[in-house]
C-alpha cells in the first residue's frame, strides 16, 4: 500500500492491517479450514505467517492474488522475521563494544585511509579466503570503529562473528591453561567465522603458566600460543 502522508510504499505485518479487513469465511467448512491452516502454521512454529494469515488472504481477496501469489507473500512475511531474529542472536554473540558503523566513520578525518579497501571488506569477501586483516595505526585513528564496523557487516551477512580485546583472549587463555580448559576455550575462538582482537599490543601478556608433571605419568599443560 501507499502511505497518504509520505507516498511511501509499505509493506510488512503493519501495512497489511491497515487494509480493511474482507468478510470472514462465510460457511463453517471455510472457517474450520481457516482454523486448521492458523493451527498448521502454529504448529510448524511459523508464529509470524499464523498472526498475518487473515490480513495476506485479505489482501489476496482483495487484489486477486493466485494461490501462489498469497503464499509467497505470507511466507516471506516469516522468512523476514526469522533472519531478523537470526541478526539478532548473531549481534548479541559477537559482543561489539559499541554501535559503530562503517557507514558513520569519519573518513574525511582520516584522509590516507584507502576508502576503497574498506569498502572491499565490507563485502567479506576476505572471509572466504580465510584472510587475515590487520589494522594499524596510531591511537585514535578510527581502528575499532574500522573493527566493529567490519565485524557487523560480518554478521548481517551471516556469518558467525566474536569480537574481544587482546588482553581479555590472553587472560583467558591463561586462565584455561591453569584450570585445564584449554581445548574447551581453544573450540570457542576457533568457532565464530571472524574473530576480532582488539587493542593488540596494548597490554602485556600475562606469563605462561608451568608445567605441570608428575612422576607417575609426566604431562604439560598447553601453552597459550604466542601473539
Amino acid at each position: 500500500m501507499t502511505s497518504a502522508d509520505t507516498g511511501h510504499t509499505t509493506t510488512g505485518p503493519a501495512a497489511l492491517a491497515a487494509t480493511p479487513r474482507m468478510p470472514e469465511p462465510s460457511t463453517p467448512a471455510q472457517a474450520r479450514l481457516y482454523q486448521q491452516l492458523r493451527g498448521h502454521l502454529a504448529a510448524l512454529k511459523l508464529h509470524t505467517a499464523a498472526e498475518a494469515l487473515p490480513a495476506v488472504l485479505d489482501h489476496a481477496a482483495a487484489e486477486k492474488l493466485s494461490l501462489t501469489a498469497a503464499l509467497e507473500r505470507l511466507l516471506a512475511l516469516e522468512v523476514d522475521a526469522t533472519e531478523t531474529r537470526r541478526l539478532a542472536g548473531r549481534l548479541r554473540f559477537a559482543s561489539l563494544p559499541t554501535p559503530a558503523t562503517l557507514e558513520d566513520f569519519d573518513y574525511d578525518a582520516q584522509p590516507a585511509l584507502d576508502r576503497a579497501l574498506v569498502t572491499e571488506l565490507a563485502t567479506c569477501r576476505y572471509l572466504e579466503s580465510a584472510t587475515n586483516v590487520l589494522l594499524i595505526g596510531p591511537p585514535g585513528t578510527g581502528k575499532t570503529h574500522l573493527a566493529v564496523g567490519l565485524a557487523r557487516k560480518a554478521a548481517e551477512a551471516g556469518y558467525r562473528t566474536y569480537f574481544t580485546s587482546a588482553a581479555d583472549l590472553a587472560a583467558r587463555c591463561h586462565r584455561a591453561a591453569i584450570e585445564g580448559r584449554w581445548a574447551y576455550t581453544m573450540r570457542f575462538f576457533a568457532g565464530p567465522t571472524l574473530l576480532v582482537i582488539d587493542e593488540l599490543g596494548y597490554l602485556p601478556c600475562p606469563p605462561r603458566p608451568r608445567p605441570r608433571c608428575s612422576r607417575s605419568s609426566p604431562s604439560a599443560t598447553p601453552r597459550p600460543a604466542s601473539s
